[in-house]
């Protein structure tokens, strides 16, 4: 994958083949994780599941996908489901690991995907599942058929050739400190992600900030269906704002496409500095809607939740402060996302909302020094000292500093940091939000074996 091909600094790559070919154990051998269900059963991986990854300091997205079926005589809805699903998400990756099966050799499904893939000029690497030892390596040769110019021996299972293809696959991905510079010799933009259901009126929005009708805006559901940059200026500042396709519930096993427009808001978040969570009023978000918003946290982006169409509804005395209540109530993992109600078709409080925007956004990259951070802490601890080690000795705080903005990255070194429990953890972080604001943002805490008192 050439950088000059590419211009996504943080490649998406998809792991696609046929069914119980070992992806999902391999998958789970890339992120270090259990992540995904493993079964014998051909066909379990029916989701797609996504993690983000840092291999030799080079950070990408890997997407775990059902098996792929090309042949359309004699396969099931739920095939032909994935099957559109995965032809749907081959538009919005950057590169496709093409999973075979060793044991089982080579087919003619294996030679129809890769040609598909090699039609849409897409970056392929083909690797051959199932070979755990230098004894099997032979059985990638009848591979080469396919006119790859490299095939990869890989084994899921036991790790065997994953890290050497591992290396090989990242070769020209940007690392994290390439990435910092990029970003720090660009312009400064503010970059907002507007993300949620269809028809919660996210167009609308867009229209209403820009002040032109550049969006296709429509009472029909699933109208934007690819991810629109839009920009404009405001008191100065730049902004540039990716609409994106609605999320939907999940229904029919046929719906499954419609995961090809999580990836695409999975795509906008990565690339936003801020997230709008938008959600009507009438229709307040369900629990698999809030996935998209816990992603967005575990992102480290900024977060506003939005609620639309407020000159819908009959207003009375609390109504405003029951309905955040009850989203605190449901979303407790970002008690410091700010909650505002607009209506974006009457332009009502749309100027309030971008005035957030900057606000949060300078908060973002705000950095605190180290001497007034010893400083909370200290008064942190005074008030409640941290309990004690496993071992029944006293914990202390050796050193603490902000060593990253956007997200505000703060590491503090102790004696012993396996025994900070996560209570003590969150009083940490609800004081620190209480000393200093941060409001929209997502502070992170980090603890690390310091030096002996």
């Amino acid at each position: 994958m050439s950088r000059q091909k590419n211009n996504n600094i943080n490649p998406i790559i998809a792991i696609i083949g046929r069914p119980n070919v070992g992806k999902s154990t391999l998958f789970n051998k890339i992120i270090r994780k259990n992540f995904a269900i493993i079964d014998d059963m051909p066909g379990v991986t029916r989701d797609l599941n996504y993690q983000d990854v840092v291999y030799d300091d080079k950070p990408f997205t890997i997407i775990d996908t059902g098996g792929f079926h090309i042949d359309e005589e004699g396969i099931d809805a739920i095939t032909k489901g994935i099957r559109d699903q995965i032809n749907e998400v081959l538009l919005q990756v950057d590169g496709v690991i093409l999973l075979c099966d060793g044991e089982a050799g080579l087919n003619d499904s294996d030679k129809e995907i890769f040609d598909l893939i090699r039609k849409k000029d897409i970056r392929c690497w083909i690797a051959v599942s199932k070979i755990d030892s230098e004894g099997r390596e032979p059985w990638i040769f009848e591979f080469y058929e396919t006119g790859a110019g490299k095939i990869f021996p890989v084994s899921g299972q036991t790790g065997f050739g994953v890290y050497s293809f591992l290396d090989e696959m990242t070769k020209e991905f940007w690392t994290e400190k390439e990435i910092n510079k990029l970003q720090s010799e660009k312009e400064k933009e503010i970059k907002l992600a507007i993300v949620g259901r269809p028809n919660v009126g996210k167009s609308t929005l867009v229209n209403a900030m820009i002040g032109e009708e550049k969006m296709l805006v429509s009472p029909i559901p699933g109208t934007t269906m690819d991810p629109i940059d839009s920009f404009f200026k405001y008191n100065g500042k730049a902004f540039k704002i990716i609409d994106t396709a609605g999320i939907r519930r999940k229904k029919k096993i046929d719906a499954l496409m419609e995961k090809a427009a999580i990836v695409r808001a999975f795509r906008a978040i990565d690339r936003s500095d801020i997230v709008i969570f938008m959600m009507d009023v009438n229709e307040l978000s369900t629990d698999q809607d809030l996935r998209i918003l816990g992603l967005a946290h575990d992102k480290g982006k900024g977060i506003i939740i939005v609620i639309n169409k407020w000159d819908t509804i009959d207003k009375e005395t609390g109504t405003y402060e029951k309905i955040v209540k009850d989203l605190r109530d449901r979303i407790k993992f970002a008690p410091y996302a700010p909650v505002i109600s607009i209506s974006a078709e009457e332009n009502l409080r749309v100027t309030k909302l971008v005035d957030k925007i900057i606000e949060i956004y300078g908060t973002y990259f705000k950095h605190i020094e180290s001497e007034p951070l010893m400083e909370w802490l200290a008064e942190c601890t005074r008030r409640n000292p941290p309990p004690l080690t496993k071992k029944n000795r006293p914990m202390f705080f050796s050193s603490i500093e902000m060593i990253k903005t956007a997200p505000p990255t703060i590491l503090i070194k102790t004696n012993c940091p396996e025994s900070v429990h996560f209570s003590y953890h969150r009083y940490l972080l609800n004081r620190f939000y209480e000393s200093f604001g941060y409001e929209g943002v997502p502070v992170k805490i980090f603890f690390k074996k310091g030096p002996r008192r």
